[in-house]
């Protein structure tokens, strides 16, 4: 606040219509960040909505397709078991042969791929 002076009545006028437009300044210059910081926030809240429906739109579409797999990994079920109920004893010799050569040719190429160490890089 003011102190009280031996002022004349114009010149403490003067003096309250300055200490008016310092005050009227604060409050622009508060307003202006306001208005900044409500910006800031309005533009994280619109990138917080457009994160969520890219979230929403991706699980729709892992929901699709795992149904697509579901629908697929049926019909294959069906045709297995079609096959197998229709096959004679020589369709289920090479399916068993074949089935067995395939596991340890898989066990074979972990065994010597994955227990191999890296070679250290060579020094130049």
């Amino acid at each position: 606040m003011s102190r009280r002076s031996n002022r004349t009545p114009n010149e403490a006028d003067s003096s309250g219509q300055g200490e008016a437009f310092e005050l009227e300044q604060q409050n622009n210059r508060h307003l202006d960040s306001l208005a900044s910081k409500v910006s800031a926030l309005h533009s994280v809240s619109l990138n917080i909505h457009d994160d969520v429906n890219d979230q929403n739109r991706l699980l729709d579409n892992t929901s699709e397709t795992f149904n697509r797999f579901g629908n697929m990994f049926d019909r294959t079920r069906q045709t297995l078991t079609h096959t197998l109920a229709t096959a004679g004893s020589r369709f289920m010799c090479y399916l068993t042969l074949i089935l067995v050569f395939g596991v340890f040719s898989l066990y074979y190429i972990a065994v010597n791929l994955l227990s191999r160490e890296p070679e250290p890089p060579e020094l130049t």
